[in-house]
């Protein structure tokens, strides 16, 4: 049994308890009541029966959860202090769209369609880092696009200070070369994503469009891990990729490479990927996949599996979308989300502190729900996100709708 001290408050404090690969999070102290709701939030909803990765100085829960003890984690437990006690409203993951460039053409590419125009410089994607610190963030996720085509995706990464915020990356794949898996290890980064679409190689590198997408993707993940990179599989689950044997297979696959852990989100309608029904998980694809889950993480050895939407329940954390987390795109536009393409204006005019002040007073990001999935949204929002897409105009102003 292995214990590590997280968090110390006036009158509690917070630790782990660490077996195997099963943890727990304890609270003690005459005050500990105050934070009974983080404890067992996260001994109830984080799926702590087998953890991603322990070694004698830390536990990584899951790419999703900063490493414990870190100062990122202290961050977080502040910020879920701040929200249950104070009823506040911190800013928590910053998702950094670097760069509309891709060597890919995906059939589920969510940033199809993005306009184009002058992208944000080293020095201005450097200063909204530094604005969403300030405002709280301790996960910054570098995404695209593809980020490794950015040259000074390395100087990115090095800017986050690794005492306040984790640092993760998600890639095609194409470019995860030797030496650019050097550069982002020097640059520090903490977690090495690639995305997924099937587990076998023909089928993932034709949703892709680009031959030998897979092999390069799991070579790449390896040699990140290689460098102590924590490293995660992105799985976009759809109707077509998530029977159970493609799940078995995808297990095995990423067992085989010495993955920590699966991540499973589920495919949302935007961008390329039409809203029709046959393109949407089915209540039965849901349940496959959350009985997956459960299997696999009772199984002592091999990847932990996640499912991202999991948190988002109404019920745990609610929709993360202009509530815990924004995206900034290439150009600078400040999203709740990508899976809600409506921008609430221009970092350049407006810097993030008052765009998020104005995130939190509007009504469709008050709600718990996933905003893509509110029948308000659906009807009068998501056309507009639509025909944005269709044009080559994402994301499309909220403020335009809100109007009319």
């Amino acid at each position: 049994m292995k214990e590590f001290e997280v968090y110390s408050g006036p009158g509690f404090d917070i630790s782990f308890e660490v077996d195997g690969r099963e943890a727990r999070m304890v609270r003690s102290g005459p005050l500990s009541r105050v934070v009974d709701y983080v404890a067992s939030g996260f001994n109830e909803h984080a799926s702590l029966d087998k953890v991603a990765r322990v070694d004698d100085s830390s536990v990584h829960i899951s790419c999703m959860v900063p490493e414990i003890p870190s100062g990122p984690f202290r961050r977080l437990v502040r910020n879920q202090i701040k929200r249950i006690v104070f009823k506040r409203r911190p800013l928590e993951s910053l998702m950094v769209l670097s760069t509309r460039s891709c060597q890919c053409s995906c059939e589920h590419c969510i940033v199809h369609g993005l306009e184009d125009g002058e992208e944000l410089s080293t020095d201005e994607w450097k200063q909204v880092i530094d604005e969403a610190l300030d405002l709280g963030v301790y996960h910054v996720s570098f995404e695209g696009g593809e980020p490794t085509l950015r040259d000074d995706i390395d100087e990115l990464v090095e800017h986050v200070d690794p005492e306040e915020a984790t640092t993760h990356l998600i890639t095609n794949g194409l470019n995860l070369d030797e030496e650019m898996v050097d550069r982002l290890d020097n640059a520090g980064l903490q977690y090495l994503h690639i995305s997924l679409d099937s587990p076998y190689q023909d089928e993932h590198d034709e949703f892709r469009g680009v031959e030998g997408t897979f092999q390069k993707a799991l070579d790449g993940l390896k040699l990140g891990m290689e460098r102590g990179m924590l490293g995660v599989v992105e799985y976009t689950a759809n109707p077509d990729n998530s029977d159970q044997e493609r799940l078995e297979d995808l297990y095995s696959l990423c067992d085989e490479y010495g993955v920590d852990e699966i991540l499973i989100d589920e495919v949302v309608p935007g961008g390329k990927w039409e809203n029709k029904e046959e393109n949407l998980l089915s209540k039965e694809d849901y349940r496959r996949i959350e009985v997956f889950q459960e299997n696999k993480n009772q199984i002592p050895d091999g990847p932990r599996v996640s499912r991202s939407y999991q948190y988002r329940d109404p019920d745990i954390m609610g929709c993360f979308g202009g509530r815990r987390w924004v995206w900034v795109t290439p150009t600078g536009e400040v999203l709740p989300c990508f899976h809600t393409a409506l921008t609430f204006g221009n970092w350049r005019e407006k810097g993030l502190k008052k765009v998020w002040k104005e995130m939190g007073r509007h009504h469709l990001f008050k709600k718990p729900q996933c905003t893509w999935s509110d029948p308000e949204y659906q009807e009068d929002y998501f056309p507009y996100v639509e025909k944005a897409s269709r044009e080559g105009t994402q994301p499309h102003p909220i403020d335009e709708i809100d109007q009319k």
